[in-house]
């Protein structure tokens, strides 16, 4: 298999291990929100996003754990990958112990933290919050099996089994929801517990690993590794998950409308991401053999590639997000969420453009260098959120995120610029980074604005912008293809 098409493939499998939730949101939602109200609607998406904000310990680890498996077994270093095994194993169960604890707090304080959920459901809501958040918490085990995976390039084997529990989670919740939310929250633990143990079945099959208590050998560099990815993701979730906590103490009210527009939007987003995170593998072997260029080449041609698409599906969405977001949660929801949907799309797809850099730098181990310019935005982010919700309701997590987004990227392009070997592609990096970014929030806001007076004129504008756009978009899918395909002879 050559090495663009085994890319295609584990990003096919990612799309279901990494973002098997947001798919189910947008297979049940519709159901749901017709079925419970719309307090406990609110009250789902919180439970969901708080366990979301555990996983950002469990997507740290399964990269983690991907990426130290994919050299190990490159170098047939059998004592170095079970160290590795082992140590995360031991370093989850001290993260096991903490999350217990916070949820114990979280739930003396429930009623506190959360003032605007109405008193009579607030029992059901503790027990729901307590299956959903221990549901996650249970998965970090399961990261070793989805990064080891992910390590070996047979990412299918777990979306397999992540696929049929999503499957099966997604008749269940449905079916459960006329008995409330205790009832949905218990099978969605169960059936979640079930599928970490055939995930551990299918670990066993490929290794026979015994998982031992304490650490092995040298832990700095996975704890130096994870612990950067950590801090990573805990700015990317002071981005990108942060939001529904803020609406839902500032505008409650609209909360179930803008949850429904981030499911969408996370959809979107995350088939993005997908595609990005299994080029660490590549990039770990083109550093192996030192083919920097090689690196750049694809960073830059992935960095312009996204730019290119999220331009073309932000123009296309102007039109079409109204009609589809009424098919999929019928008319009077879908116009509500409309009103945050394009600005949020904006918001979160903009920032994938530096995602390919972000990777590069993961496949490096110099994700922490950087740690503090992904927390500066995050918190930066987070700031804005509060003021700006305050000031324009739930619209105002876009305007905070395009905002803190626009400066990191600037920040990033700065960086990059210093360090990149290629010949003659800071013009690309520059492009792609600040200049498409700015037509892409430049495009939405027009729409917005300008579409009843100017129509003609920004629909031509448009077409002939997207129909440019289409042709650079092959240019650069070519030349990603043909790096990729390099890594084949590598091994």
């Amino acid at each position: 298999m050559s090495g663009f098409n085994r890319l295609l493939k584990n990003s096919l499998a990612n799309i279901i291990n990494g973002f098997s939730n947001v798919i189910l949101g947008i297979v049940i939602s519709p159901f749901l929100i017709n079925i419970l109200s719309l307090d406990e609607f609110s009250v789902w998406s919180i439970c969901l996003q708080a366990g979301i904000a555990v996983s950002i310990f469990g997507v740290a680890g399964q990269i983690t754990i991907g990426r130290f498996t994919s050299q190990f077994k490159f170098k047939e270093d059998k004592l170095g990958f079970a160290n590795v095994i082992n140590n995360y194993f031991n370093i989850i169960i001290y993260l096991f112990i903490f999350f217990l604890f916070v949820l114990t707090i979280v739930l003396v304080y429930f009623d506190s933290i959360f003032s605007n959920i109405p008193s009579e459901i607030i029992f059901q809501s503790k027990v729901s919050f307590l299956l959903v958040f221990s549901s996650f918490v249970c998965g970090m085990f399961a990261t070793i099996f989805i990064g080891y995976f992910i390590g070996i390039e047979k990412n299918y084997v777990t979306a397999n089994i992540n696929l049929i529990s999503r499957v099966i989670i997604g008749i269940v919740v449905v079916f459960l929801a006329d008995y409330g939310l205790i009832a949905i929250a218990l099978g969605y633990f169960l059936i979640n517990v079930i599928s970490y143990f055939f995930m551990y079945k299918q670990f066993c099959v490929y290794e026979k690993h015994e998982f031992l208590f304490g650490f092995r050998g040298a832990i700095d560099e996975i704890l130096k590794f994870f612990g950067g990815l950590t801090i990573w993701n805990l700015a990317q979730f002071l981005i990108s998950g942060i939001g529904i906590f803020v609406v839902s103490i500032y505008d409650f009210d609209n909360l179930p409308y803008f949850v429904l527009a981030m499911t969408m939007v996370n959809a979107v987003v995350g088939l993005l991401g997908a595609v990005v995170n299994p080029i660490i593998q590549p990039i770990v072997k083109l550093n192996e053999a030192n083919n920097k260029k090689a690196v750049d080449e694809l960073v830059i041609s992935l960095s312009m590639m996204f730019s290119l698409t999220i331009f073309l599906g932000v123009n296309v969405s102007n039109y079409i997000s109204l009609p589809i977001l009424q098919l999929w949660v019928g008319h009077n929801n879908g116009e509500l969420a409309n009103q945050y949907f394009n600005y949020l799309l904006v918001a979160f797809s903009i920032r994938m453009v530096v995602a390919p850099y972000g990777m590069k730098l993961v496949a490096n181990a110099q994700q922490l260098k950087i740690a503090h310019f992904p927390v500066f935005e995050g918190v930066l982010n987070f700031l804005l959120s509060i003021l700006l919700v305050k000031r324009f309701g739930a619209v105002g997590i876009a305007y905070s995120t395009i905002l803190s987004a626009l400066v990191i990227m600037f920040v990033y392009s700065v960086k990059y610029s210093k360090e990149i070997v290629l010949e003659k592609s800071v013009l690309k990096l520059y492009f792609s980074f600040l200049i498409m970014p700015l037509a892409i929030i430049g495009s939405v806001y027009l729409f917005d604005v300008l579409i009843q007076e100017y129509k003609t004129a920004l629909q031509l504008i448009q077409f002939f912008a997207s129909i440019s756009s289409c042709f650079y978009l092959v240019n650069f899918l070519a030349k990603v293809k043909g790096v990729l395909n390099e890594t084949k002879a590598i091994g």
